[in-house]
């Protein structure tokens, strides 16, 4: 009766501990799932709260004189991600698709914060498009029909007569990082900033030329695409590199 009785618990225990097995193999793939970057995947949770590692900013130069101007500059961003230093992996931060207002007065605009797998970053890739029926974006100077739906919308004063300039332009970019690569770890949040001038989407050949002007929408619109080329580490937020 003993030997039943031990056969019964040795093998009440086997399938206990096969269980048990079972369940860490599983919670450790999960974490390894979640944890790392792999090629072509899109697996970096984005948060709000004080899980957050990595904080991406947006910083206008000022530098507008009395023939322009500017009152409001905002785009939608779709998405960005960053690319780890041996170029292998990539994470999609799952910033957008929303709206960036960019801060005139020359102050950083956090476009969003997110939870990132450790490691060190060099380059970043973003996209400025307009958004889609599904993106849930309803601010009407983005979307004036199904048919009219816009990525970039400014407002200011060109030679004391106010203009509101709406492109539909597409900006891809993939950027270098300036400086130091930006290193992700538990602790604290680091700063990534994407610098640029929104005055200078409406220069050409020393001079700002009028946005109401059908005839200067290519060259502001090449202006818009060329203007997103510089990000970097910026701790202090101050929208210089560290």
């Amino acid at each position: 009766m003993d030997k039943v009785e031990d056969k019964k618990a040795k093998l009440f225990f086997f399938k206990n501990y096969r269980n048990i097995l079972i369940l860490s193999i599983t919670f450790t793939l999960f974490l390894v799932f979640f944890t790392a970057c792999q090629d072509n995947q899109s697996d970096v949770i984005t948060t709000q709260g004080s899980e957050s590692n990595f904080s991406a900013g947006f910083f206008s130069e000022a530098a507008g004189d009395n023939s322009l101007q500017l009152d409001e500059v905002k785009f939608v961003l779709r998405k960005l991600v960053l690319k780890e230093e041996n170029h292998e992996n990539e994470c999609d931060v799952k910033l957008g698709p929303f709206i960036i207002q960019l801060d005139l007065s020359s102050k950083v605009v956090i476009a969003g914060l997110a939870k990132l797998p450790f490691g060190s970053y060099d380059e970043v890739k973003f996209q400025v498009h307009k958004p889609t029926p599904n993106d849930g974006i309803t601010d009407p100077d983005f979307i004036e029909s199904n048919s009219r739906r816009y990525s970039v919308v400014v407002r200011g004063v060109y030679n004391t007569v106010p203009f509101t300039y709406k492109s539909d332009v597409t900006v891809a970019k993939e950027i270098e990082l300036e400086g130091v690569p930006i290193t992700v770890g538990a602790a604290p949040v680091v700063y990534l900033t994407i610098r640029l001038n929104p005055h200078l989407w409406f220069w050409e050949n020393g001079q700002f030329i009028d946005p109401s002007i059908e005839n200067n929408r290519h060259k502001i619109d090449h202006n818009i695409k060329q203007s997103l080329k510089r990000a970097f580490r910026d701790m202090d937020q101050n929208g210089e590199p560290d």
